[in-house]
C-alpha cells in the first residue's frame, strides 16, 4: 500500500435515509474518487425503511445519472408522506443540463429551502424524529456528491448541509462544499458519504494504494464497510465511472442508473 497523497474528506457520517421517513443511525456508504482523468462514484445497496414505526430493509438504487451528471445522496433524503424528496429535486435540477458549478448552486439553494421547511415541520409535528435528524456528524443532515465531465476534465463536488437552531428557535441550514479540481492541489480527491469508519481504519493502517485504479478502489472501500458488519450497509456495490468517453457502469443492479423514482423531467421552481 502507498501513502495517502490524495485529499481525503468525509462529507457526512451516521445517517442514511433512502426511506419513507428518515432513520438516523442507519448508514449508507458512498465513495467518490476524482483523478485527473475520471470521476468514480461507488455505493452500497441496502435501504432502510420506516412505516408505522416498523423498520424494514431492501435493495435500493443510490447512484443516479441525469443530464450528463452522476449523483448520490446520504442522510435525510426522502419522506414522501411529507413531500420531501432530495433525490427528485436534484434530478430535476441536473436535467436542465447547466454546467455542474451552476447546477450545484441551484442544488444548494433548493435543498437549503426544502430542508429548512422540512425540519421546521418535523420540529412541530414529530419532535423525536426532528432531534434524531440533527444527530449527524457536526450536525450534518444531508450530503450530496455530484460528478460530471466538463471542459476536458472530470469535476466532482460534494456538499454537506448542516442544520442549526438560532437562539430564537428558528432553523438555519448551512451548506459547505468541496470541489475537485479546486480543493485538491494534486488533482485527486476521495470523498465519503455516510458510514466510513472501516475505511478510516484501513487508511490509517495501510495508506492509500495509488496503484489501484479508481474504478476498483471506490468499490473496494465500500466493500470494507460491508465486510465490517454494518447492519445497514449491504451488497451489491454499484459503480459509476465518468470520463472523456462518457458514463459507464462497471457494476450496476438491474433497474438502477436512471433518474430516481418520482422524477418526471425538469420543472421550473417558483
Amino acid at each position: 500500500m502507498g501513502t495517502p497523497n490524495r485529499s481525503i474528506r468525509a462529507l457526512a457520517f451516521a445517517i442514511t435515509c433512502v426511506s419513507l421517513s428518515p432513520l438516523p443511525g442507519h448508514a449508507t456508504t458512498v465513495v467518490g474518487i476524482r483523478t485527473p482523468t475520471q470521476a468514480v462514484i461507488a455505493g452500497d445497496s441496502l435501504g432502510t425503511f420506516r412505516d408505522n414505526r416498523a423498520e424494514t430493509t431492501r435493495l435500493v438504487c443510490k447512484i443516479f445519472a441525469v443530464g450528463g451528471a452522476g449523483f448520490a445522496v446520504s442522510g435525510v433524503t426522502k419522506d414522501l408522506p411529507r413531500n420531501f424528496d432530495a433525490e427528485r429535486d436534484i434530478a430535476e435540477i441536473l436535467s436542465r443540463r447547466k454546467p455542474l458549478s451552476e447546477s450545484v448552486d441551484d442544488v444548494v439553494l433548493r435543498l437549503t429551502e426544502v430542508l429548512g421547511s422540512y425540519l421546521e415541520l418535523l420540529k412541530g409535528k414529530d419532535p423525536p424524529l426532528y432531534a434524531k435528524s440533527l444527530e449527524g456528524e457536526d450536525g450534518t443532515v444531508t450530503s450530496v456528491l455530484l460528478a460530471a465531465y466538463e471542459g476536458g476534465q472530470p469535476v466532482m463536488i460534494g456538499v454537506g448541509f448542516r442544520g442549526r437552531e438560532d437562539p430564537d428557535g428558528r432553523i438555519r441550514i448551512v451548506a459547505s462544499r468541496l470541489r475537485c479540481p479546486g480543493d485538491c492541489p494534486d488533482g485527486g480527491m476521495y470523498m465519503f458519504l455516510g458510514e466510513h469508519r472501516a475505511i478510516d481504519r484501513h487508511v490509517a493502517e495501510h495508506g492509500v494504494d495509488d496503484r489501484m485504479p479508481a474504478a476498483a478502489a471506490a468499490p473496494f472501500l465500500v466493500q470494507l464497510v460491508i465486510d465490517a458488519g454494518s447492519k445497514a450497509v449491504g451488497p451489491p456495490v454499484d459503480v459509476l465511472v465518468i470520463d472523456g468517453q462518457g458514463m459507464s457502469w462497471p457494476s450496476r443492479k438491474a433497474g438502477c442508473g436512471d433518474a430516481p423514482a418520482g422524477f418526471h423531467g425538469p420543472t421550473p421552481w417558483k
